[in-house]
């Protein structure tokens, strides 16, 4: 819907050189995918299309998808099975440490981290969170659908959990397990030869939420609210944005984010995590807690059905604007429609906008070919802070 989205015009400062420009005969604004639209876009995955053709399943040209052969999709076009995703859910540990002690909410609530208190999960769909596994590929940081092209937008991040997008990028580097133990010491105030044991045990820079957690209940009862805040936000954190496979450690290095509590909540946080819809969910609430859902609605789930369900949609099945009625509780910003690199410490992404515009409620258009230039992170962080510069350039017509 036209208010869902800013209208971006002509006037939108030109891309960077590295990036394609998009034609000016290309995206058009529509109020919404409306059934003339749906027909002439469904193209792309309807009958007559790349089943008919012969198309075999794989990319024609490997130069996109380079690392196509070793993809889980490769095996699964080739009539290879493979087992369903082991989901590991915090939602439990979240429980134990319950939400923060009044003297350190407003601490907490600054940081702009509080919402994922809310939209911790005890359950997940293995089965729909693997068929979308199979469709994500990471030269292009998209879900290939019949329908196109699909990703995850900072609009999605702001609107289903309420996290910040704009804010500086962290810088953090590698920590050995001298600096590892000197930040438990300074900022958990914890003793040396205490921090290296619990870091010695946890094989590396990390360690157990539950020690965490224990710190956190111990600082309380000592009143030391800031370093009761940090351990509290540290297990917040390790059990939503930063959660790994270990499904008990946090590491160590993410506690840098908080060594200043005043600079946390100037950070742009993301993540995103749903599963099915609660009935019990409120408007005004961060979007994901629509999906929050328990083990026995999961019981005989498995991943063929959605599979099934994925390759047999057609563009009318999508719900292209689903913040729409989300408008009047949390408003589009302008930011979603950077193109460019984000990154957290060293870790960089890519986000294309331009590739998932029918997202932003606007007609696909052929995009540009991917980005290839290697920015540094200082100049990935000047783009960000000028990120009006750096939109998606979208023409309307009237």
């Amino acid at each position: 819907m036209a208010e869902d989205v800013p209208q971006v015009t002509e006037d939108v400062p030109h891309m960077a050189d590295d990036v394609a420009q998009m034609s000016e005969d290309a995206p058009q604004m529509t109020a919404d995918i409306d059934a003339t639209v749906a027909e002439d876009l469904g193209h792309d995955g309807a009958e007559g299309s790349h089943a008919d053709e012969g198309f075999p399943g794989w990319p024609r040209d490997p130069s996109v998808l380079t690392s196509f052969a070793e993809h889980v999709a490769h095996a699964i076009w080739t009539g290879q099975e493979r087992p369903e995703l082991k989901l590991v859910s915090h939602g439990r540990k979240m429980a134990l440490i319950g939400r923060p002690v009044p003297a350190i909410e407003g601490l907490v609530i600054a940081t702009g981290l509080s919402p994922l208190i809310e939209c911790s999960f005890v359950t997940g769909d293995p089965g729909l969170i693997s068929a979308f596994v199979e469709r994500w590929h990471k030269e292009t940081s998209t879900f290939h659908l019949p329908v196109g092209e699909l990703t995850i937008t900072l609009n999605d991040v702001s609107s289903l959990l309420y996290l910040p997008i704009n804010g500086a990028f962290h810088s953090f580097e590698a920590l050995s397990m001298d600096e590892a133990v000197f930040l438990w010491m300074e900022l958990l105030e914890v003793s040396g030869e205490e921090a290296r044991a619990v870091t010695v045990r946890a094989h590396g820079a990390y360690v157990r939420l539950s020690w965490v957690r224990a710190i956190y209940e111990m600082r309380c009862q000592a009143q030391r609210w800031i370093v009761a805040t940090r351990a509290y936000l540290l297990h917040l954190v390790g059990c939503t944005l930063f959660s790994n496979k270990s499904a008990t450690n946090v590491h160590v290095v993410h506690l840098e984010a908080f060594c200043n509590l005043g600079q946390s909540g100037g950070y742009s946080w993301g993540a995103v995590a749903l599963c099915v819809t609660d009935d019990a969910y409120e408007e005004k609430s961060p979007r994901a807690s629509r999906w929050l859902t328990i083990k026995a609605h999961m019981k005989g789930f498995t991943g063929a059905p959605y599979r099934a369900r994925c390759d047999a949609l057609t563009v009318i099945d999508v719900c292209w604007l689903p913040y729409s009625d989300h408008r009047g509780v949390r408003g589009f910003e302008l930011i979603s429609s950077f193109q460019g690199q984000l990154r957290w410490g060293p870790t960089v992404v890519t986000v294309r906008p331009e590739k998932v515009l029918r997202q932003f409620g606007y007609i696909q258009s052929i995009p540009p070919p991917p980005i290839s230039a290697s920015l540094s992170y200082d100049d990935i962080d000047d783009r960000w802070m000028h990120f009006s510069n750096h939109v998606v350039a979208v023409v309307t017509f009237v």
